[in-house]
Protein backbone atom coordinates (compact mmCIF):
# COMPACT_ATOMS: atom_id res chain seq x y z
CA UNK A 1 0.00 0.00 0.00
CA UNK A 2 1.30 3.43 -0.93
CA UNK A 3 2.42 5.63 1.95
CA UNK A 4 1.55 8.71 -0.07
CA UNK A 5 -1.29 11.05 0.92
CA UNK A 6 -2.61 13.20 -1.89
CA UNK A 7 -3.60 16.72 -0.83
CA UNK A 8 -5.83 18.96 -2.94
CA UNK A 9 -7.01 22.10 -1.18
CA UNK A 10 -7.94 25.57 -2.36
CA UNK A 11 -5.92 27.52 0.20
CA UNK A 12 -2.32 26.75 -0.62
CA UNK A 13 0.41 28.98 0.72
CA UNK A 14 3.80 28.32 2.27
CA UNK A 15 2.45 28.35 5.83
CA UNK A 16 -0.30 25.82 5.27
CA UNK A 17 1.80 23.59 3.02
CA UNK A 18 4.50 23.42 5.69
CA UNK A 19 1.96 22.62 8.42
CA UNK A 20 0.39 19.85 6.34
CA UNK A 21 3.68 18.45 5.08
CA UNK A 22 5.28 18.27 8.52
CA UNK A 23 2.17 16.65 9.99
CA UNK A 24 1.96 14.01 7.27
CA UNK A 25 5.67 13.20 7.42
CA UNK A 26 5.52 12.87 11.22
CA UNK A 27 3.10 9.98 10.71
CA UNK A 28 5.38 8.22 8.23
CA UNK A 29 3.58 9.28 5.06
CA UNK A 30 4.69 11.33 2.07
CA UNK A 31 2.55 14.28 0.96
CA UNK A 32 1.66 14.76 -2.69
CA UNK A 33 0.29 18.26 -3.27
CA UNK A 34 -2.06 18.60 -6.21
CA UNK A 35 -3.67 21.65 -7.77
CA UNK A 36 -6.15 22.49 -10.51
CA UNK A 37 -7.00 19.64 -12.88
CA UNK A 38 -5.98 16.17 -11.74
CA UNK A 39 -6.07 12.72 -13.29
CA UNK A 40 -6.65 9.24 -11.92
CA UNK A 41 -2.90 8.65 -12.01
CA UNK A 42 -2.45 11.39 -9.40
CA UNK A 43 -4.49 9.59 -6.74
CA UNK A 44 -5.08 5.94 -7.66
CA UNK A 45 -2.22 4.63 -5.51
CA UNK A 46 -3.29 6.47 -2.33
CA UNK A 47 -5.12 4.97 0.63
CA UNK A 48 -5.73 8.46 2.10
CA UNK A 49 -6.86 11.67 0.41
CA UNK A 50 -7.15 15.10 2.01
CA UNK A 51 -9.15 17.89 0.41
CA UNK A 52 -11.69 17.91 -2.40
CA UNK A 53 -11.43 15.53 -5.36
CA UNK A 54 -13.54 14.95 -8.49
CA UNK A 55 -16.18 12.37 -7.54
CA UNK A 56 -15.96 10.75 -10.96
CA UNK A 57 -12.37 9.67 -10.22
CA UNK A 58 -13.00 8.20 -6.78
CA UNK A 59 -14.94 5.17 -7.97
CA UNK A 60 -11.76 4.06 -9.75
CA UNK A 61 -9.53 4.44 -6.69
CA UNK A 62 -9.57 0.86 -5.48
CA UNK A 63 -6.82 1.38 -2.91
CA UNK A 64 -8.62 4.27 -1.22
CA UNK A 65 -9.60 3.70 2.41
CA UNK A 66 -10.30 7.19 3.72
CA UNK A 67 -11.20 10.60 2.30
CA UNK A 68 -10.88 13.58 4.63
CA UNK A 69 -12.80 16.44 3.03
CA UNK A 70 -11.77 20.01 3.64
CA UNK A 71 -15.40 21.15 3.56
CA UNK A 72 -18.24 20.55 6.01
CA UNK A 73 -20.85 19.87 3.33
CA UNK A 74 -20.16 16.54 1.65
CA UNK A 75 -23.43 15.76 -0.18
CA UNK A 76 -21.43 15.40 -3.42
CA UNK A 77 -19.65 12.37 -1.94
CA UNK A 78 -22.73 10.74 -0.42
CA UNK A 79 -24.32 9.62 -3.66
CA UNK A 80 -24.36 5.87 -4.39
CA UNK A 81 -21.39 4.63 -6.40
CA UNK A 82 -19.01 7.53 -5.71
CA UNK A 83 -16.50 5.22 -4.02
CA UNK A 84 -15.18 1.90 -5.22
CA UNK A 85 -16.21 0.31 -1.92
CA UNK A 86 -18.76 1.04 0.79
CA UNK A 87 -15.92 0.44 3.24
CA UNK A 88 -14.22 3.72 2.32
CA UNK A 89 -14.43 6.13 5.27
CA UNK A 90 -15.59 9.68 4.64
CA UNK A 91 -14.92 12.45 7.16
CA UNK A 92 -15.74 16.13 6.85
CA UNK A 93 -14.39 19.33 8.35
CA UNK A 94 -17.37 20.09 10.53
CA UNK A 95 -16.14 22.24 13.37
CA UNK A 96 -13.91 24.41 11.21
CA UNK A 97 -16.56 26.71 9.78
CA UNK A 98 -18.68 27.72 12.76
CA UNK A 99 -16.68 30.86 13.50
CA UNK A 100 -16.58 32.34 10.02
CA UNK A 101 -20.13 31.42 8.98
CA UNK A 102 -21.75 32.56 12.23
CA UNK A 103 -19.96 35.91 11.92
CA UNK A 104 -21.26 36.22 8.35
CA UNK A 105 -24.76 35.49 9.65
CA UNK A 106 -24.43 38.18 12.31
CA UNK A 107 -23.20 40.61 9.65
CA UNK A 108 -26.11 40.12 7.25
CA UNK A 109 -28.67 40.04 10.07
CA UNK A 110 -27.47 43.38 11.42
CA UNK A 111 -27.37 44.79 7.89
CA UNK A 112 -31.04 43.90 7.41
CA UNK A 113 -32.16 44.98 10.87
CA UNK A 114 -30.36 48.32 10.64
CA UNK A 115 -31.34 48.84 6.98
CA UNK A 116 -27.79 49.08 5.68
CA UNK A 117 -28.67 48.27 2.04
CA UNK A 118 -31.09 51.21 2.04
CA UNK A 119 -28.50 53.52 3.56
CA UNK A 120 -25.91 52.32 1.06
CA UNK A 121 -28.28 53.15 -1.80
CA UNK A 122 -29.06 56.52 -0.21
CA UNK A 123 -25.44 57.57 0.29
CA UNK A 124 -24.50 56.32 -3.19
CA UNK A 125 -26.77 59.17 -4.37
CA UNK A 126 -25.16 61.50 -1.79
CA UNK A 127 -28.35 61.54 0.23
CA UNK A 128 -28.42 62.33 3.93
CA UNK A 129 -31.49 61.50 6.00
CA UNK A 130 -32.93 59.04 8.51
CA UNK A 131 -34.77 56.36 6.58
CA UNK A 132 -36.90 55.09 9.45
CA UNK A 133 -37.17 52.59 12.28
CA UNK A 134 -34.60 49.88 12.77
CA UNK A 135 -34.63 46.67 14.80
CA UNK A 136 -32.36 44.92 17.28
CA UNK A 137 -31.09 41.43 17.94
CA UNK A 138 -31.63 42.22 21.62
CA UNK A 139 -34.91 40.70 22.87
CA UNK A 140 -35.68 39.27 19.42
CA UNK A 141 -36.83 35.69 18.88
CA UNK A 142 -34.50 33.70 16.67
CA UNK A 143 -35.14 30.16 15.44
CA UNK A 144 -32.03 28.25 14.39
CA UNK A 145 -32.83 25.35 12.07
CA UNK A 146 -29.91 22.92 12.20
CA UNK A 147 -27.99 22.71 15.45
CA UNK A 148 -24.61 21.47 14.33
CA UNK A 149 -21.39 23.43 14.58
CA UNK A 150 -22.61 26.37 12.51
CA UNK A 151 -26.05 26.64 14.07
CA UNK A 152 -24.60 26.30 17.57
CA UNK A 153 -22.01 29.02 16.96
CA UNK A 154 -24.68 31.36 15.67
CA UNK A 155 -27.05 30.49 18.52
CA UNK A 156 -24.40 31.28 21.13
CA UNK A 157 -23.58 34.61 19.55
CA UNK A 158 -27.14 35.90 19.23
CA UNK A 159 -27.92 34.74 22.75
CA UNK A 160 -24.94 36.74 23.97
CA UNK A 161 -26.50 39.76 22.26
CA UNK A 162 -29.75 39.26 24.14
CA UNK A 163 -31.86 37.16 21.77
CA UNK A 164 -34.29 34.42 22.79
CA UNK A 165 -33.16 31.40 20.79
CA UNK A 166 -35.09 28.30 19.75
CA UNK A 167 -33.41 25.35 18.06
CA UNK A 168 -34.77 22.88 15.51
CA UNK A 169 -33.10 19.56 14.83
CA UNK A 170 -33.92 16.18 13.33
CA UNK A 171 -34.12 14.50 16.72
CA UNK A 172 -34.61 16.30 20.02
CA UNK A 173 -31.97 15.63 22.63
CA UNK A 174 -30.83 17.85 25.48
CA UNK A 175 -31.47 21.58 25.19
CA UNK A 176 -28.08 23.34 24.82
CA UNK A 177 -27.22 26.31 27.01
CA UNK A 178 -27.76 28.78 24.16
CA UNK A 179 -31.36 27.72 23.44
CA UNK A 180 -34.54 28.15 25.44
CA UNK A 181 -36.32 25.31 23.64
CA UNK A 182 -35.68 22.68 20.96
CA UNK A 183 -38.26 21.41 18.47
CA UNK A 184 -38.11 18.38 16.18
CA UNK A 185 -38.18 19.24 12.50
CA UNK A 186 -41.72 17.84 12.27
CA UNK A 187 -42.84 20.83 14.36
CA UNK A 188 -41.02 23.42 12.26
CA UNK A 189 -44.15 25.47 11.59
CA UNK A 190 -44.65 25.82 15.34
CA UNK A 191 -41.00 26.73 15.89
CA UNK A 192 -41.06 29.58 13.36
CA UNK A 193 -44.49 31.11 13.95
CA UNK A 194 -43.33 33.75 16.48
CA UNK A 195 -39.75 34.11 15.24
CA UNK A 196 -38.28 37.42 14.21
CA UNK A 197 -35.48 35.53 12.46
CA UNK A 198 -35.33 32.03 10.98
CA UNK A 199 -31.76 30.92 10.27
CA UNK A 200 -31.14 27.80 8.19
CA UNK A 201 -27.87 25.95 8.84
CA UNK A 202 -28.65 22.66 7.12
CA UNK A 203 -26.80 20.05 5.07
CA UNK A 204 -28.00 19.16 1.60
CA UNK A 205 -30.03 15.96 1.97
CA UNK A 206 -33.36 14.63 0.75
CA UNK A 207 -34.73 15.33 4.22
CA UNK A 208 -33.85 19.03 4.03
CA UNK A 209 -34.95 19.66 0.45
CA UNK A 210 -37.39 22.61 0.32
CA UNK A 211 -37.76 22.45 4.09
CA UNK A 212 -38.47 26.17 4.08
CA UNK A 213 -41.60 25.66 2.01
CA UNK A 214 -44.47 27.91 1.03
CA UNK A 215 -46.46 26.59 4.00
CA UNK A 216 -43.63 27.28 6.46
CA UNK A 217 -43.15 30.78 5.07
CA UNK A 218 -46.88 31.37 5.45
CA UNK A 219 -46.64 30.33 9.11
CA UNK A 220 -44.04 33.03 9.82
CA UNK A 221 -44.68 36.58 10.94
CA UNK A 222 -44.89 39.16 8.12
CA UNK A 223 -41.97 41.12 9.57
CA UNK A 224 -39.59 38.18 9.98
CA UNK A 225 -36.19 37.69 8.36
CA UNK A 226 -34.74 34.54 6.76
CA UNK A 227 -31.05 33.63 6.60
CA UNK A 228 -29.76 30.61 4.67
CA UNK A 229 -26.12 29.51 4.84
CA UNK A 230 -26.44 25.74 4.50
CA UNK A 231 -27.60 24.61 1.08
CA UNK A 232 -29.80 26.43 -1.41
CA UNK A 233 -31.90 23.29 -1.81
CA UNK A 234 -33.32 23.80 1.70
CA UNK A 235 -35.44 26.73 0.45
CA UNK A 236 -38.35 26.81 -1.97
CA UNK A 237 -36.87 29.72 -3.90
CA UNK A 238 -40.05 30.61 -5.79
CA UNK A 239 -41.96 30.73 -2.50
CA UNK A 240 -39.23 32.92 -0.99
CA UNK A 241 -39.43 35.30 -3.96
CA UNK A 242 -43.20 35.52 -3.63
CA UNK A 243 -42.99 36.17 0.12
CA UNK A 244 -40.49 38.98 -0.38
CA UNK A 245 -42.37 40.50 -3.31
CA UNK A 246 -45.70 40.48 -1.44
CA UNK A 247 -44.17 41.92 1.73
CA UNK A 248 -44.79 38.70 3.66
CA UNK A 249 -41.17 38.86 4.87
CA UNK A 250 -39.16 41.85 6.03
CA UNK A 251 -36.09 40.52 4.25
CA UNK A 252 -33.82 37.59 3.57
CA UNK A 253 -30.10 36.91 3.21
CA UNK A 254 -28.92 33.89 1.25
CA UNK A 255 -25.35 32.76 0.78
CA UNK A 256 -26.40 29.62 -1.10
CA UNK A 257 -28.75 29.05 -4.02
CA UNK A 258 -29.87 26.62 -6.70
CA UNK A 259 -28.11 26.63 -9.08
CA UNK A 260 -24.69 27.99 -8.25
CA UNK A 261 -23.47 30.27 -9.66
CA UNK A 262 -26.86 31.95 -9.80
CA UNK A 263 -27.53 32.84 -13.47
CA UNK A 264 -27.63 36.55 -14.25
CA UNK A 265 -31.24 36.27 -15.43
CA UNK A 266 -32.45 34.33 -12.36
CA UNK A 267 -35.60 35.70 -10.74
CA UNK A 268 -33.99 35.94 -7.29
CA UNK A 269 -31.87 38.89 -8.41
CA UNK A 270 -35.08 40.90 -8.71
CA UNK A 271 -36.46 40.04 -5.28
CA UNK A 272 -36.85 43.06 -2.99
CA UNK A 273 -35.10 43.14 0.38
CA UNK A 274 -32.87 40.19 -0.51
CA UNK A 275 -29.15 40.11 0.27
CA UNK A 276 -27.31 37.64 -1.95
CA UNK A 277 -23.69 36.60 -1.42
CA UNK A 278 -21.92 34.09 -3.72
CA UNK A 279 -21.37 31.22 -1.25
CA UNK A 280 -18.62 33.04 0.61
CA UNK A 281 -19.67 32.71 4.25
CA UNK A 282 -17.64 29.55 4.75
CA UNK A 283 -14.88 29.71 2.20
CA UNK A 284 -11.18 29.75 3.03
CA UNK A 285 -10.75 33.54 3.20
CA UNK A 286 -10.35 33.44 6.98
CA UNK A 287 -6.97 32.09 8.11
CA UNK A 288 -8.50 30.55 11.24
CA UNK A 289 -10.76 28.37 9.09
CA UNK A 290 -7.77 27.02 7.15
CA UNK A 291 -5.94 26.29 10.38
CA UNK A 292 -8.91 24.44 11.88
CA UNK A 293 -9.42 22.32 8.74
CA UNK A 294 -5.77 21.23 8.81
CA UNK A 295 -5.92 20.51 12.55
CA UNK A 296 -8.97 18.27 12.04
CA UNK A 297 -7.14 16.31 9.35
CA UNK A 298 -3.96 15.89 11.38
CA UNK A 299 -5.88 14.78 14.48
CA UNK A 300 -7.70 12.25 12.36
CA UNK A 301 -4.43 11.08 10.84
CA UNK A 302 -3.20 10.45 14.37
CA UNK A 303 -6.39 8.47 15.08
CA UNK A 304 -5.85 6.53 11.85
CA UNK A 305 -2.33 5.56 12.84
CA UNK A 306 -3.52 4.46 16.27
CA UNK A 307 -6.51 2.56 14.86
CA UNK A 308 -8.89 4.82 16.77
CA UNK A 309 -12.32 6.05 15.61
CA UNK A 310 -12.12 9.08 13.32
CA UNK A 311 -13.70 12.42 14.20
CA UNK A 312 -16.48 13.85 12.03
CA UNK A 313 -17.24 10.51 10.38
CA UNK A 314 -20.01 10.97 7.81
CA UNK A 315 -23.01 8.66 7.57
CA UNK A 316 -23.32 8.62 3.78
CA UNK A 317 -26.95 7.46 3.92
CA UNK A 318 -27.88 10.48 6.04
CA UNK A 319 -25.60 12.83 4.09
CA UNK A 320 -23.74 14.27 7.11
Amino acid sequence: MSRTIAVRISFYNDRWEKMISEGIKAHGFTPRFLQDEITLKDIEDCEILFGMFPPELLSQCRRLKWLQCSFAGVDTYCRPGVFASDEVLLTNASGAYGITISEHMLCVLLMMMRRMPEYQALTAQRGWKIIGDIRSIYDSKITVVGMGDIGSNFGRRVKALGAHVTGVRRTVRDVPDWAEAVFPVERLSEAVKDADVVALCLPGTEGTRALLSRDILAAMKPDAYVINVGRGSAVDQEALFDALTSGKLAGAAIDVAVPEPLPKDHFLWDAPNLLITPHVSGNMSLAKTCELVIEIFLRNLDHWQNREPLEHLVNRKQGY
